[in-house]
């Protein structure tokens, strides 16, 4: 049986990073496919990673610069690993009561259509998706009918919607402390390398 595995970036990192920790990238494929594999004979596919770059002004300023640097840098290391795409979105900014807010653009549709043409043509019999937006809901249901079986890992209970549970068919909370990963260091703490912005549920 083969499997992909389908990562929200934004999703994951922060709820990481709301506990002061940051991924291992290269032993989150294992984590993920470990509990199936105790059971079946469960092979990657791929592990697809969607995230947006940083957002830039029509003119940059140095520190966006640099962001977008650091942008480059974290994608290239994704890019390295054995079979990981990066699959890139865009960032919107927009302003709310005088809020400066930032938005994934694209990133759900990427992910969904990814996850829908891989078990519709067969190349996969489990979809294994990290997130918790609802609007991958259509996208789950389709993999479904497609035959593939679907299970979901969600952070913190806060960041999850429920429909999306419901949906799955197999459902995981993610543990901050065993989903693989390092403590931020103080001198990245507060950095803009990675900013966040509020998620739809």
């Amino acid at each position: 049986m083969r499997a992909a595995i389908f990562i929200d970036g934004a999703y994951l990192i922060s709820f990481l990073k709301r506990h002061g920790f940051k991924p291992k990238y290269d032993e989150l494929a294992d984590f993920f496919m470990k509990p199936f594999r105790k059971s079946i004979q469960l092979d990657l596919l791929r592990c697809y990673f969607y995230y947006c770059p940083p957002w830039m002004s029509p003119e940059p300023t140095d520190s966006e610069k640099k962001r977008m640097e650091e942008h480059v840098t974290f994608m290239e290391h994704i890019e390295s690993l054995d079979r990981w795409s990066v699959r890139l979105g865009k960032l919107q900014r927009r302003w709310e009561g005088g809020r400066e807010l930032y938005e994934q653009k694209r990133v759900d549709v990427l992910l969904s259509v990814d996850m829908v043409r891989h078990s519709a043509a067969g190349h996969i019999q489990h979809a294994i998706i990290i997130a918790g937006d609802s609007d991958f809901i259509p996208a789950i249901e389709a993999t479904k009918e497609s035959g593939a079986t679907v299970t979901l890992w969600y952070g913190d209970p806060n960041t999850i919607h429920k429909d999306l549970i419901q949906v799955s068919d197999i459902v995981h909370q993610m543990d901050f402390k065993k989903v693989p990963s390092e403590k931020i260091p103080e001198s990245e703490q507060g950095s803009s390398a990675r900013r966040f912005w509020r998620r739809r549920r």
